[in-house]
């Protein structure tokens, strides 16, 4: 077994930002910890068992279990709340992880799996259940095949954007794969964990067709279409013979996924970059309402990003760049430097593609929208054409980037918000992310029911949200000093002042942090938790010795289910 750390990126750069990430001294260490239940004799023969499978050098134990855990954690120092695996495994076949399973079973140990563990903000690759194996699918990172004529990839676990976006270029392919925000996440990870990118095919998991799963059992299972033998239709139709279970593994513990196909979009012959900002807080109503109806009556068919005037200050600089005083940046200084900058409060970014005249058609429509809706905003487009298809490569970055699925890594400065220059510390930053409606009256309402909130927690309302077509998934971001132990519990506070706020308004989440599962769960009450009970049956069914991440998502297998957290922040 190894106790030196993996590496986990070919390309220096991401390499680089992965230590970086992780990187933190003094390191508090990592403490051995068993799975609950577990024998040391039982996990110690487990260990060589897996070496036996997966090499010596695909085991991790101790300090090498550093990346292993959430680089941002403000539990570090709590050794009966930090969440720590017992050890990791990284096996690079379906043969290996089907045995990497039955050893598993056989000792009664439970797995957390993941594909590249850059789930950050959300506890990235912690397990739910300290003494967990961390089951690292990083290595089962082949591209097996993306389609010219029908516009789909089919991807292992490891997979990330940056890898898919340079094998189409490499390979000459004519479509523009969807990117998340940072190109090193894996494009299986954030598809099953309900991610979104920025292009036509933003809504990542809507774009899924086949997969290809084992069971706990190490049972192996094709959904849909491609459950059928040589089926040309394993990739382009969602369509299937009796019930459709794909969303069985969407943010699951059922199973793991272990190929996915996912739809790309054409490399359009036209592509506009398009910006439309408004200078006042509460411009934020017209805007939502304008731009919604247009998502919903099919104007604009790509994803609508909104972002702040606090975020496009992270993005420039940090917080002492602008303002020296005591807490977040008050209102007053704001508004002198949305003066100062010319920089509007509210901004809505998002991309036209498709035939020339088309697209500028759609923008010309948006234009005498947004004219007649909010006079006072100002709209921006930046058109690019290319008879043969437009370069995603030759969209200057300011306008392409993430939205002609160009992966990279721009907005990992912004958690540096909060640290002074003059000071050693280490950024981390969290999110808490409803689910809202539509609506610039409630959206707006949001934004000055969290302000507060966040204001008297020390940071500033840092919100951004990814408008669909009748919802928005907001994202309350907060960053802090890791280093500084009152800051880790305004964090915590803040987290549940947060949650206070939606659960009054009936507002659901788009992902929890493994701390707070139990407590995000909880929320779907209806007839006594039946959506809860209804997948644990399932759970049990499939999965009866309780090894697949028990905890996810509050689902807990019957062996752990006495493990179920009912979370009070106390004061």
């Amino acid at each position: 077994m190894s106790t030196t750390l993996p590496d986990t990126y070919p390309d220096p750069e991401y390499e680089a930002a992965h230590v970086a990430t992780y990187e933190r001294e003094p390191r508090h260490p990592i403490v051995p910890v068993l799975p609950p239940g577990v024998r040391e004799s039982d996990f110690a023969q487990a260990i060589q068992d897996f070496i036996g499978v997966v090499g010596q050098d695909a085991v991790f134990v101790n300090e090498a279990l550093s990346d292993y855990i959430d680089p941002y954690d403000v539990h570090e120092h709590e050794e009966g709340k930090r969440k720590v695996p017992g050890a990791a495994v990284c096996p690079q076949s379906i043969s290996q992880l089907k045995s990497v399973l039955q050893i598993a079973n056989k000792y009664a140990i439970p797995v957390w799996t993941f594909s590249r563990g850059k789930n950050l903000g959300y506890g990235g690759p912690a397990p739910r259940v300290s003494g967990s194996v961390a089951l690292d699918l990083h290595r089962m990172n082949k591209i097996i095949e993306v389609s010219d004529e029908f516009h789909y990839a089919v991807v292992e676990p490891g997979v990330t954007f940056i890898d898919l976006y340079n094998y189409c270029v490499e390979n000459k392919k004519k479509v523009w794969p969807s990117t998340a925000s940072l190109g090193w996440g894996s494009v299986m990870g954030n598809t099953l964990d309900r991610g979104m990118g920025f292009g036509l095919a933003y809504c990542h998991h809507q774009n899924l067709a086949g997969l290809e799963v084992m069971l706990a059992d190490g049972d192996l299972v094709r959904t849909g279409q491609f459950g059928i033998s040589n089926s040309p239709n394993a990739f382009l139709s969602k369509f299937t013979f009796g019930p459709s279970v794909e969303g069985l593994f969407l943010q699951s513990n059922l199973g793991i996924v272990t190929k996915m196909s996912i739809w790309l979009t054409p490399q359009p012959q036209a592509f506009m970059s398009c910006t439309f900002g408004m200078p006042e807080f509460d411009d934020l109503e017209v805007m939502v309402d304008a731009f919604g109806e247009m998502k919903r009556n099919g104007t604009i068919s790509s994803l609508v990003w909104f972002t702040s005037l606090i975020e496009t200050l992270c993005i420039s600089g940090r917080r002492d760049d602008y303002w020296t005083g005591e807490g977040p940046v008050p209102d007053w200084r704001l508004e002198e430097l949305r003066h100062e900058t010319g920089f509007g409060h509210w901004y809505a970014r998002w991309g036209l593609y498709g035939p020339r005249r088309v697209v500028q058609a759609q923008f010309d429509e948006i234009k005498d929208v947004m004219e007649k809706r909010a006079p006072t905003g100002t709209i921006t487009g930046a058109l690019y054409t290319n008879d043969d298809g437009v370069v995603a490569a030759d969209v200057p970055l300011e306008h392409g980037s993430m939205f002609v699925g160009l992966p990279q890594l721009w907005s990992l400065p912004l958690i540096n918000w909060p640290i002074p220059k003059d000071k050693a510390g280490k950024a981390a930053h969290g999110d808490y992310a409803p689910v809202i409606p539509s609506s610039g009256r409630l959206l707006l309402e949001w934004m000055k029911a969290t302000k507060p909130i966040c204001e008297a927690n020390g940071v500033e309302l840092m919100a951004d949200f990814f408008m669909h077509e009748r919802h928005v998934v907001l994202m309350n971001m907060f960053t802090w000093d890791q280093t500084d132990p009152e800051q880790k519990r305004n964090m915590e506070r803040l987290y549940y002042g947060l949650h206070e706020e939606s659960k009054k308004r009936g507002y659901g989440m788009y992902r929890a942090h493994v701390n707070h599962m139990d407590l995000i769960a909880g929320l779907n009450d209806f007839n006594g938790h039946a959506y809860n009970r209804f997948v644990e049956r399932i759970k049990d069914a499939l999965d009866p010795n309780g090894i697949l991440s028990p905890g996810k998502q509050g689902v807990w297998p019957h062996r752990f289910r006495h493990l179920r957290e009912t979370q009070e922040f106390k004061k």
